[in-house]
């Protein structure tokens, strides 16, 4: 199964979105973001299983929550970026 990363500007928006995310019955987990998918080195992301990637998204766009970048990563796979 395919696990999704959504990216964030900062830690605080990170919080945020899974707080929605938990809110609206979402599981997520906030982490840093892997080195090699920051510009500057240093980001935030939350990972969200497939099964409920949509509906995370449209939870965010709702609150009017900002997310960067999107990546897809299956067991072996290289993170690929999700055009949206």
């Amino acid at each position: 199964m395919h696990q999704y990363l959504i990216m964030c500007r900062s830690l605080t928006y990170a919080q945020r979105a899974a707080v929605a995310l938990e809110r609206a019955g979402i599981t997520v987990a906030t982490a840093r973001a892997p080195q090699e998918l920051t510009d500057g080195g240093c980001g935030y992301c939350i990972k969200v299983s497939e099964r409920r990637f949509h509906e995370a998204l449209k939870v965010l766009e709702k609150f009017n929550l900002p997310c960067g970048r999107i990546y897809r990563k299956g067991p072996g796979e290289a993170y690929t970026e999700v055009l949206r």
